[in-house]
């Protein structure tokens, strides 16, 4: 079977748009895939904090004063990093 659409490219080189690689220890789920590092109790309240800071209904300056008291370092780990925080 053929097709009328050209190829633009010879070879596609896909090598780039791999996952990334985990540096330190590596977590596997139970099938053996490669799963995010677990977070402290800590992060995930700032990591929720982060991501509804402009939620409507709340009051910004109030997460903002939970997001200081809850500041803690992010593990090695976080996804994706493109896209701002909601």
């Amino acid at each position: 079977m053929t097709h009328s659409y050209p190829n633009p490219e010879e070879k596609f080189d896909a090598a780039y748009v791999e996952a990334q690689q985990t540096v330190g220890k590596k977590y596997y789920d139970e099938q053996g895939w490669e799963i995010a590092p677990p977070m402290s109790d800590r992060e995930c309240i700032y990591r929720c904090l982060e991501n509804c800071i402009h939620l409507a209904g709340l009051d910004r300056k109030q997460v903002e004063r939970l997001m200081k008291d809850f500041d803690t370092t992010k593990t090695g780990l976080v996804r994706n990093e493109d896209y701002p925080a909601l």
